[in-house]
């Protein structure tokens, strides 16, 4: 006896035929059914079972549209980008999301990925939709809950850039200042050396002198002094 299927085995089998390796007949023709049988949606709803969620008090409020952000000044990577460990949830829910807008989206992506690749799209989109409408779940919802999520993602990319643009301009303001003070220390550094020199050479001059009036009184002349 062949195993149980999955859950999106099941699903497509209710619009499609399926061969006995899992792959839609020819045609992939939604399956009608004029008989008295149960519809794919009543079918798809026994599925369901319990699964169903509790309907949100109301709709969800569309995040308002944002006007485009002017181009920051941010260096391109210089190595292979790595995906960054992100908390998805917790930055829908800071966009002022709720948990029943983020398990609508989750469920439609779930059905998606239960359904063997081979599937048609459009026979994809009718077992998509009416699953969905079988857990309980309105496709206008849906899609409202997806794009509220492409709005968040498009936000909390352009407040990490414009964090990452304050960050570097402010390091580039500190490395300049460096910079001023590298430039103003050296400068320092030459000009004290030179003082030393002409300081070194003014003694050894009076020090000449001074050996002249010692050599008039033969007397030795005094060794130089220890550093």
């Amino acid at each position: 006896m062949p195993e149980e299927k999955g859950l999106g085995s099941k699903l497509l089998g209710l619009f499609v035929e399926v061969k006995d390796d899992g792959t839609p007949a020819d045609g992939s023709e939604a399956v009608t059914r004029d008989d008295g049988e149960k519809s794919a949606a009543e079918l798809v709803a026994e599925l369901a079972g319990q699964s169903a969620p509790r309907k949100a008090a109301g709709p969800s409020a569309a995040a308002p549209t944002a006007a485009p952000a002017p181009k920051l000044n941010i260096p391109a990577p210089t190595g292979p980008v790595t995906p960054a460990q992100v908390d998805f949830d917790a930055v829908f829910k800071g966009a002022g999301m709720d948990t029943a807008e983020l398990d609508r989206v989750r469920k439609a992506e779930e059905l998606l990925k239960s359904l063997p690749e081979s599937t048609p799209v459009d026979v994809k989109r009718q077992i998509v939709e009416a699953s969905l409408k079988a857990f309980g779940f309105e496709i206008s919802k849906i899609v409202g809950a997806a794009q509220n999520q492409l709005k968040a993602l498009d936000t909390y990319v352009r407040v990490n850039e414009q964090q990452t643009a304050k960050a570097i301009t402010d390091a580039q303001a500190k490395i300049a200042q460096l910079e001023d003070q590298v430039i103003s220390l050296r400068a320092d550094i030459t000009k004290r050396t030179e003082t030393l020199a002409g300081v070194g050479a003014a003694a050894e001059g009076r020090k000449t002198q001074v050996n002249q009036v010692l050599a008039f009184f033969h007397v030795a002349a005094a060794p130089a002094a220890k550093p």
